[in-house]
């Protein structure tokens, strides 16, 4: 376990804001809006599994992003990918979720977590290997004064190559949050997880220590440490998990802030990973895609 006393120091000084309960996984079956499509041609468990976590920020143009995917030769050789940001809208030929699914030759879960426009918005699961029990649950809400908006979590299972079964859980967490409530949005998804899994997405993990959940502090502000992400890892090591991503470095630039940020991560619990890297020669996102891969048990 890294910094137990930092980790003690943050969670004492952070300002904490409203935040509600949080639900219990719910079958896909039961939301509305869920979708589910299995993969054209279902590979077999493989011995090693390569993961990919993308925020593809709304994800328009599906073409640019599918093809990106296949020129990259590490993302292309992925079984899964987490998926947040993306959405569904009439009139454009199917969910994003799906038309990208299909350009890819994988199935796919496409679970919105609120309205947008004329459509929805929310995570979506792909992989080459058919799911089982996809599950979705709504995560504890923050009354933020800027842009509060639902959270979910995802999961699923994929079939292991010895038998059983490997979950895997994606999560899109709130922006302006400080450290505390970012925990405790997060823990829900992932405290009782059955072993093995992978867990992680988008955690919004920004360096910074949020006033009243809207004004940003930098550590020279702030009478705490603000490095959300090395928080977090600690958070997931005292929880069992490793952070195979910890040290791959930032995964977004901000045009906005005018800095890189890392604000994806993967962890595994039960499996022995291989940390992968940040492909950030990607640029059809504001977000780079983070990648993995796992021996299978």
């Amino acid at each position: 376990m890294r910094r137990p006393l930092a980790l003690a120091a943050v969670l004492a000084a952070a300002c904490d804001v409203p935040i509600g309960d949080p639900g219990v996984w719910l079958s896909s079956a039961a939301w509305a809006g869920a979708e589910l499509g299995p993969p054209p041609l279902p590979a077999a468990p493989p011995e090693r599994l390569r993961i990919v976590t993308f925020n593809v920020h709304f994800g328009a143009d599906v073409d640019a992003l599918a093809q990106a995917i296949r020129d990259n030769p590490r993302l292309a050789a992925a079984q899964v990918l987490f998926v947040q940001e993306i959405e569904s809208h009439p009139g454009e030929g199917g969910s994003r979720a799906s038309r990208l699914a299909g350009a890819l030759g994988m199935g796919y879960a496409y679970l919105p977590s609120r309205d947008e426009g004329d459509g929805t918005h929310g995570l979506a699961l792909l992989s080459t290997l058919p799911f089982a029990g996809v599950e979705v649950m709504v995560l504890p809400h923050v009354d933020l004064l800027v842009r509060p908006r639902p959270r979910i979590a995802v999961a699923a299972g994929v079939p292991l190559a010895g038998g059983g079964t490997l979950r895997l859980v994606n999560v899109h967490l709130d922006t302006r949050l400080n450290i505390t409530d970012r925990l405790r949005q997060l823990r829900p998804a992932v405290v009782d997880a059955p072993t093995p899994v992978i867990a992680g997405g988008d955690l919004n993990t920004m360096p910074y220590l949020w006033a009243e959940g809207s004004v940003p502090l930098t550590s020279v502000e702030s009478v705490a440490g603000t490095e959300q992400a090395t928080l977090v890892d600690d958070f997931m090591d005292a929880l069992g998990f490793a952070a195979p991503t910890a040290d791959l470095g930032t995964t977004q630039f901000s045009s906005e802030l005018i800095q890189e940020l890392r604000l994806d991560s993967l962890y595994t619990r039960g499996l022995t990973a291989t940390p992968g890297g940040v492909e950030r020669e990607v640029d059809v996102s504001d977000h780079w895609p983070v990648w993995i891969e796992v021996a299978v048990p």
